[in-house]
């Protein structure tokens, strides 16, 4: 399974519960061990030619772990529907019973007007480079504000928080 992340600092705690060691660092940085941690890069651009490097190279499932704006900070979600907010185009992914279902809309720019459900700024990109390699992917968001990017929860805290829930999911 390929584990994306956006920044070293939402994948630190996972590289380090899972022990992975860095095999490449340009032009992403990618991890492995058990499973491949790829830190790609904030943003829809970045998020796609990160995605699309490492299935060429590695054709697997993806499983997207990052933060996101919402109402309950350090709260674990399931995404099962992510809106592109520049193109409108809905993808649905597949229901997990195991956390709270919700729905992601992705923004080029960090949310800052509270909005029905969760935003992040990679999540639509990641669906469809995902579909364009025919690889199922997995999003789970916490999220770390309340539409206030510069209010924004130390993210290791919160995925170290949630790293149990993650880990099982694995």
């Amino acid at each position: 399974m390929i584990i994306y992340c956006a920044t070293t600092t939402e994948a630190r705690p996972i590289i380090e519960a899972l022990g992975l060691q860095k095999k490449q660092k340009v032009p992403f940085a990618i991890y492995e061990g058990a499973h491949t941690l790829l830190i790609g890069g904030i943003g829809k651009c970045k998020a796609a030619a990160s995605l699309s490097h490492i299935l060429a190279l590695y054709p697997q499932p993806v499983l997207n772990i990052g933060l996101a704006a919402g109402e309950e900070i350090g709260r674990l979600y399931h995404i099962r529907k992510v809106i592109d907010a520049d193109t409108y185009h809905v993808y649905h992914l597949p229901l997990l019973d195991m956390l709270p279902n919700e729905t992601c809309t992705t923004h080029s720019r960090p949310a800052a007007t509270p909005h029905k459900g969760l935003a992040d700024m990679e999540a639509s990109a990641l669906v469809c480079t995902a579909k364009l390699y025919r690889q199922p992917i997995t999003i789970l968001k916490i999220v770390s504000d309340h539409f206030d990017p510069k209010n924004m929860e130390r993210s290791n805290h919160l995925i170290a928080q949630n790293l149990p829930k993650i880990l099982s999911l694995l």
